[in-house]
């Protein structure tokens, strides 16, 4: 065999070699390629699956908080509705005690002394005294009153009346005198009509008869009453 055919066979083989890498190469690469798809789809699946699960754990741990939430506020309504309801008691007990202002429909009372006349007791009749103010506030609050003030003192359950002819002392205040005026705030309609009725207040309608004792009443419809004076000092009495 000649040089050249020697070249030639030479030539023809190395070609051929170089057909089969290229061949070989294609053949790996196509066998390769669906073999990282595989695993690509696997992983992402399995990133997939991880994210679920984590979203799983953190819906229950927003279910969990909401119904801890739900609870608390259950639980503040709760005890706001109590707070509120003790609040309102405590109102109630300070507006009775007459240690909150009021206003509201009501009826204003005057009573003044009377003129002079003869009578069989030694008393001064006709002159206005302390149980005539404590028979008008008892029969105020008889018939609805929330509230009674005597010359701007607040009358309270614990008030007491004293006082000689002609003066009338409340609590610790000083000596009030003719005219007096008494308001109070509450069943309007009520009040008046029992100030309008005969029968009721018996001794001062013998002394309005007998000793001209003035007494007038007319409801309003807004009385405004003070808060009770809970100054412990007694203006009227002096050091000695």
């Amino acid at each position: 065999m000649s040089r050249r055919q020697l070249l030639s066979v030479a030539v023809v083989a190395a070609v051929a070699l170089a057909t089969g890498f290229l061949v070989a190469g294609q053949v790996k690469a196509q066998l390769l390629t669906p073999s990282n798809q595989v695993a690509r789809y696997q992983a992402l699946v399995r990133s997939v699956q991880d994210l679920e699960a984590t979203n799983a754990g953190s819906r229950s741990q927003i279910a969990a908080l909401r119904a801890q939430i739900d609870a608390l506020e259950s639980d503040a309504a709760g005890r706001s509705a109590v707070t509120q309801a003790l609040q309102n008691q405590v109102a109630d007990l300070r507006a009775h005690a007459g240690l909150t202002p009021l206003h509201g429909p009501g009826v204003e009372v005057e009573l003044a002394n009377g003129i002079p006349g003869p009578t069989t007791s030694g008393q001064a009749s006709y002159l206005v005294n302390y149980q005539d103010v404590q028979d008008i506030v008892n029969l105020l609050f008889a018939q609805g009153a929330e509230g009674v003030a005597v010359n701007g003192r607040r009358i309270t359950p614990l008030t007491a009346y004293s006082g000689s002819e002609g003066q009338v002392v409340i609590d610790q205040g000083p000596p009030q005198s003719s005219p007096l005026k008494l308001v109070a705030v509450g069943d309007r309609n009520r009040m008046v009509a029992a100030l309008d009725d005969a029968s009721a207040l018996p001794d001062i309608r013998a002394r309005e008869v007998q000793f001209q004792l003035h007494l007038s009443f007319f409801g309003s419809p807004d009385v405004p009453l003070p808060a009770y004076d809970s100054s412990l000092q007694i203006p009227h009495v002096s050091a000695i």
